[in-house]
């Protein structure tokens, strides 16, 4: 199988899983992932703390903790917005920090489109 078409069958078969999580809204609107837990999900999330962390060059780098809410948007590909939670991964004692990130996904490609913190010092 070619490269470009095991890139369209990937993309193909993250669309529907993204869908079949997400409950039922028109096309271009944005729909609720019910399944935060999703792996899809979690990749999506764990790829938009690793990006932060490398634009930041590693200052405080972050790990994710979890996911509050998750929501797909069919569109040129897909946006992905997330709630998530995160901490500093050298200190034990960090607070927790809620962040507001989009993740736009094309055809096996991410970027990131923000990641904006929301909510500080939960304990």
């Amino acid at each position: 199988m070619k490269p470009a078409t095991t890139l369209i069958l990937v993309a193909i078969t993250t669309v529907a899983i993204v869908l079949s999580t997400a409950s039922a809204s028109s096309l271009g609107g944005w729909q609720r992932i019910k399944n935060t837990n999703d792996y899809r999900v979690w990749e999506v999330a764990e790829f938009a703390v690793g990006t932060y962390n490398v634009k930041n060059h590693f200052k405080h780098p972050l790990r994710l903790v979890s996911i509050g809410s998750a929501e797909v948007q069919v569109v040129d590909g897909l946006n992905y917005l997330l709630i998530v939670t995160a901490t500093a991964i050298d200190s034990l004692n960090s607070p927790i920090v809620m962040y507001r990130t989009e993740v736009h996904e094309r055809l096996g490609v991410k970027e990131l489109k923000f990641f904006t913190p929301i909510f500080d010092g939960l304990k």
